[in-house]
């Protein structure tokens, strides 16, 4: 299993350390994509041509998780199960993290799953940390590793 953690926006310095922590400490194959933007364009121009950079990074035949506000709440054990059914049938997970306009229609409606990590807006730098840490989570769950407590 490959996980792809595809992102809008690059880490600003400050979060880029704290995400290589978590990076060294999963264990799972996790590749990041880090998509840049244009500030230029209008909202839907945005989300247009985002949508056409993330197409361009997703797997077919990945399971698709998009983060989004509007989505589903799941706790970290329920987090986990996403990973070990998908571990046991050998499919690779896409996870997609939009810009500051969120992501456009066509991405959201191909996702198996829209994943919300807080009914709170969180920027896209810090809902990337959140999401390696409870990545790194999942991990230790299905370890049965006492980080989990």
């Amino acid at each position: 299993m490959i996980i792809n953690i595809i992102s809008v926006g690059k880490l600003s310095p400050g979060y880029r350390g704290l995400a290589d922590h978590y990076y060294k400490m999963i264990k799972w194959k996790v590749k990041e994509t880090e998509l840049n933007y244009n500030k230029k364009l209008s909202e839907n121009q945005a989300k247009t041509y985002e949508a056409k950079l993330i197409n361009n990074h997703i797997n077919i035949n990945s399971y698709k998780i998009v983060l989004d506000v509007q989505g589903q709440q799941l706790n970290s054990q329920e987090f986990s199960l996403l990973f070990k059914n998908q571990m046991m049938i050998g499919q690779n997970i896409d996870i997609i993290v939009g810009g500051a306009f969120g992501l456009d229609d066509s991405i959201t409606k191909s996702a198996h799953i829209r994943l919300s990590l807080s009914k709170m807006t969180l920027p896209h730098q810090l809902a990337k940390l959140v999401l390696l840490e409870q990545i790194y989570r999942s991990q230790t769950i299905l370890a049965a590793h006492p980080y989990h407590k």
